[in-house]
């Protein structure tokens, strides 16, 4: 029997959330799992409450979708404590690329107990995020798919503000919204010493390869390789970027020389003014990161994940 955390986020999954944080927490009891639900109302407050609370637990489980996982990974990256995740939610990214069951809230249960009762966990890369400006819960923040600092981020913090639609569709309208007005940003780009200054519309570092509920940004990434990919594309007129994101629908924007992808251990980005206009608040699994400059780092197996099989 283990004593586990549970974080639920009723308005996941078009509000389904609700009810499949109620039949995650009634299929994990009747396991025989000692639960403390530790939902507190508010992504901040859940985290707090899971913080405070995970010496005391064998592992936390998160119930919803990319947003909570994320919340689940602050807690549990670098601390060692086992995360659970149940993927009920509108985009389920790190799910997908985890091979966990996504909207099936039986079958990710039943995972979870299996790999409790074998002590049987993946360990996944994590990336670390730091910079000045990075926002609660404090630094590093940790991401497990994907940190936006171009287009991606722009795009993600539209969709943060949109209702409906839910899942995919709202990133796709997002990107329709955002490319009427878009202009390049002048970024520097630092890694292993070198720096190179230029104009990008899109720059993200991805350990996974998904972002926006199943576009393919990084398809070769892996979340156990040790490595990151930074995604670069040059400075884009909104008519130019419109088929570039149609390719990466299909996985075919990296057959474009205009897009580079580079494996880095560590990269760290910034605005320079004398290239472009500033780049966006930097968003990492869809969630808020805050503005520039930021370094991202590998942290090779720095996450248990349980009944995790990342390809």
């Amino acid at each position: 029997m283990s004593t586990l955390g549970v974080v639920t986020n009723p308005t996941s999954g078009s509000g389904r959330g609700a009810r499949w944080g109620a039949e995650a927490l009634a299929a994990l009891a009747a396991r025989g799992h000692r639960l403390r639900d530790l939902s507190a109302g508010s992504w901040a407050a859940s985290l707090e409450s899971a913080i405070a609370h995970r010496d005391d637990l064998d592992a936390l489980v998160v119930v919803g979708g990319d947003g909570m996982v994320h919340l689940g990974v602050q807690a549990c990256a670098a601390h060692r404590l086992p995360l659970g995740i149940v993927a009920a939610g509108s985009g389920n990214d790190s799910a997908t690329a985890l091979d966990l069951p996504v909207r099936d809230v039986d079958a990710a249960v039943a995972r979870i107990d299996l790999a409790l009762r074998t002590d049987s966990s993946a360990e996944v890369d994590v990336a670390a995020v730091v910079g000045p400006a990075v926002e609660h819960p404090a630094q590093p923040r940790y991401a497990l798919a994907i940190v936006s600092a171009g287009i991606d981020a722009a795009v993600s913090a539209r969709a943060r503000t949109m209702r409906r639609p839910r899942g995919p569709l709202k990133y796709r309208l997002a990107i329709a919204q955002e490319l009427p007005r878009f202009t390049p940003y002048g970024v520097t780009v630092e890694i292993d010493g070198e720096s190179v200054s230029q104009t990008c519309t899109l720059v993200a570092v991805a350990n996974g390869p998904l972002i926006g509920g199943g576009l393919p940004l990084s398809p070769h990434s892996s979340l156990t390789d040790g490595l990151l990919e930074l995604v670069l594309a040059d400075g884009l007129t909104p008519t130019q970027i419109v088929p570039l994101f149609a390719a990466l629908t299909k996985g075919r924007h990296l057959e474009d020389p205009r897009v580079r992808v580079m494996q880095v251990r560590e990269v760290s980005v910034r605005h320079d003014p004398s290239v472009g206009r500033p780049l966006p608040p930097a968003f990492a699994d869809g969630e808020l990161v805050g503005a520039g400059p930021l370094t991202v780092s590998v942290v090779p197996r720095g996450l248990r994940v349980l009944g995790a099989s990342p390809r």
